[in-house]
């Protein structure tokens, strides 16, 4: 197998950790690309799939993955080990629904990032404003839930998911102070940091 992936990409960090996680990491031959590299007109990423985006995962018969999830569920079903994503009973739902929540703050920070970075007469202080809104409502849930025992028990994908988005406030946003007000969620936040899977996939700055 083969990834193609961005070291900046929080989509691509976490098919990163879930091959660590599940031991797979050795199975896989890893190509990091620049991001002069995944947009230029003779991409690599673009011999795989049109649309451009990493995480691509080329299988050994040629099939290409390029969505996130679909490489999480992929590789959940070959680990011999415990499951990322619990597949019977409430505890599978339960996963399924705070990975949901988690990847709403995910795909919100995401958004409010890309509008801040936009050159000042592109930028929308209406967009801006509503993301912002956006992640501190759920922020202020996560911290709630937290503080009642979710997101916890044996490492999950929804945990992976969490600890992605949390991961990338502060090297690319250092300004929203997030953890002030939520230390249910700050503390949890330290704790899966320091895994080796998130210390060997940290994002790096802008």
């Amino acid at each position: 197998m083969r990834l193609l992936y961005t070291a900046g990409s929080p989509f691509a960090r976490m098919v990163r950790i879930a091959l660590l996680e599940t031991g797979l990491d050795t199975l896989v031959t890893k190509r990091e690309l620049t991001r002069a590299q995944l947009y230029s007109a003779d991409s690599e990423v673009l011999v795989l799939s049109p649309i451009g985006r990493v995480p691509a995962l080329e299988l050994d018969d040629g099939t290409v993955l390029t969505e996130s999830l679909l490489i999480l569920d992929y590789i959940d079903v070959h680990t011999r080990g415990p499951k990322l994503l619990p597949r019977n009973g409430s505890d599978g739902w339960r996963t399924l629904a705070e990975m949901g929540q988690a990847m709403g703050l995910l795909e919100g920070i995401t958004t409010w990032l890309r509008a801040l970075l936009l050159p000042e007469p592109e930028r929308s202080a209406t967009v801006i404003a509503r993301e912002s809104s956006r992640v501190n409502r759920a922020a202020d849930a996560l911290e709630s839930v937290v503080a009642c025992g979710a997101y916890s028990g044996q490492f999950n994908t929804a945990q992976i998911v969490l600890g992605i988005a949390l991961g990338l406030i502060e090297p690319r946003m250092p300004g929203w102070k997030w953890r002030d007000g939520r230390p249910h969620l700050s503390q949890w936040y330290d704790v899966i940091a320091d895994r080796p899977s998130f210390r060997a996939t940290e994002p790096p700055a802008l």
